[in-house]
């Protein structure tokens, strides 16, 4: 005897059924890949795209990173030193 305490329901499938499928263009569409006519420049000029943006964004957050790590070491040194004005002298 198998005793739950949570139902969990099973994952329903997901089927969509097909509403128009014109064998002639996917025809032209296989025949332009085989080719190497068109098609794939879009993706190619997109992925560049991002690439490039990617780079950017890594150069432009790595000298963020080195200003921030600047600041500390400043600030640190002012709080240094205003401890020793007050304290030691």
């Amino acid at each position: 005897m198998k005793i739950t305490f949570f139902k969990i329901p099973k994952p329903r499938r997901f089927s969509y059924p097909t509403r128009y499928y014109d064998e002639e263009k996917e025809y032209w569409d296989q025949r332009k890949r085989e080719l190497g006519i068109g098609g794939g420049t879009e993706k190619a000029d997109f992925k560049s795209r991002v690439g490039s943006e990617w780079g950017r964004m890594r150069k432009l957050n790595a000298s963020r990173k080195k200003k921030a790590g600047l600041s500390v070491v400043i600030y640190f040194a002012i709080v240094a030193l205003i401890v020793y004005l007050f304290f030691f002298r």
